[in-house]
């Protein structure tokens, strides 16, 4: 009996050992993967989850860990009321899809149906059934969905306030990225105090971030309304707010240190010249934009124009924009200085890289002790004094 019973334990243990919690982990709760309250308990043998708010995006994780994770077969697909789904589970560290909810739900109860290793998600009941809601989110709150501020009805017209409105920003719905609205499509203008703004929505890929007529003002105790139709958001206002200047640092963030706004790409301002930064560095290549603040507003190459820089050039940056490319992508420069002038009332940015040397390639001309670094075929030569080298210093013929 007593070998019976030690049997028994074991089996329980084994069975306690190889059990999966599962978490739900999404929007609605900030993206905690790991919060107990938000863990599929067994309930009549079922695997069960009460929430009081259901909306957004979300997966199912295991273990409270990241990996292995459960979302969606497809992006953009939505979880509907009473309609089983069966999740797409991730192949090793691999990221998923996020899955969608359809709606906002109050008091809703989910379950869990294992399968196979697949699991199959269900809304099974919940007290109401919200109408969309819509939010605006952005810079202002570093784009988080948990925190982006939802439009309410006041005297019959979906209203927000936002207390600090600056940089970039886009209207979602259901705190989700599914269904966005944000830059025209078209007219690629921006926002400007009291005048209706007509949003362009999402089609195939995501429209671009909205931004202030001025890049560089913010408004205090913004006020703005939305109005709809029967596909969702199609004009916003900015009806009031506190205009003033955002003061923030410029940076030179580019594929050179990982597109990064840190202390390694921030520039100084020059003394005695007004309204001008400067950035040196020992060497520079690639794409990069022109920042300013953390990612709040991005300068750089006009939309799909395909502009380029060089060194020695002066250039007029645009926003929005797109990465500045550089016009020889083979070539390293050395000795770089970046200098910025800034007018903020008009909003224009010029920007000039300066370098002792142009190299175009294997023919460059260097002059005195300048040295100048290439790529060719996939190797590093460098060009000292009129001489070839290799990374090892071992001269080229």
């Amino acid at each position: 009996m007593k070998k019976i019973f030690s049997l028994f334990v074991a089996c329980v243990f084994a069975l306690a050992a190889n059990a999966v919690d599962y978490y739900f982990a999404g929007a609605a709760n900030g993206w905690s993967n790991n919060n107990d309250a938000w863990k599929f308990v067994e309930v009549e043998g079922v695997l069960t989850l009460n929430v009081a708010n259901l909306y957004g995006e979300f997966k199912i994780t295991e273990n409270g860990s990241w990996h292995p994770q459960h979302g969606a077969q497809t992006s953009g697909d939505k979880l509907q009321f009473n309609t089983p789904y069966t999740l797409n589970k991730c192949n090793g560290s691999n990221d998923v899809p996020n899955m969608g909810i359809e709606g906002n739900y109050t008091n809703a109860k989910l379950t869990l149906q294992e399968n196979d290793g697949k699991l199959t998600i269900t809304i099974v009941s919940a007290d109401g059934i919200a109408s969309a809601k819509y939010y605006i989110v952005g810079a202002f709150n570093g784009w988080q969905l948990e925190s982006a501020v939802e439009f309410v009805e006041v005297d019959d017209v979906l209203t927000a306030n936002v207390a600090d409105l600056s940089g970039t920003f886009k209207i979602v719905q259901d705190r989700s990225w599914s269904n966005q609205w944000a830059q025209n499509w078209d007219t690629k203008a921006s926002l400007v105090l009291g005048e209706p703004y007509e949003l362009g929505g999402k089609t195939d890929k995501d429209p671009e971030n909205l931004s202030l007529a001025n890049p560089f003002g913010g408004f205090k105790n913004a006020v703005l309304t939305l109005a709809l139709d029967e596909n969702g958001p199609t004009t916003l206002t900015l009806v009031s707010g506190e205009l003033e200047r955002i003061e923030n640092d410029w940076f030179i963030p580019g594929a050179w240190q990982g597109w990064k706004c840190d202390d390694v790409a921030r520039m100084d301002p020059v003394l005695g010249k007004e309204n001008t930064f400067e950035l040196s560095l020992s060497e520079f290549s690639g794409e990069f934009k022109v920042v300013y603040g953390e990612w709040a507003v991005e300068f750089g190459a006009a939309k799909g124009s395909g502009e380029t820089w060089t060194v020695n050039t002066p250039m007029s940056l645009s926003v929005p924009c797109d990465n500045l490319k550089p016009a020889d992508p083979s070539v390293i420069y050395t000795d770089v200085t970046f200098t910025l002038v800034v007018d903020y009332d008009n909003v224009t940015v010029d920007l000039l890289i300066s370098a002792e040397e142009t190299p175009t390639g294997l023919d460059s001309i260097t002059k005195g002790n300048s040295t100048t670094k290439i790529v060719e075929d996939g190797q590093l030569v460098i060009i000292k004094n009129g001489v070839r080298y290799n990374a090892l210093g071992t001269v080229l013929r």
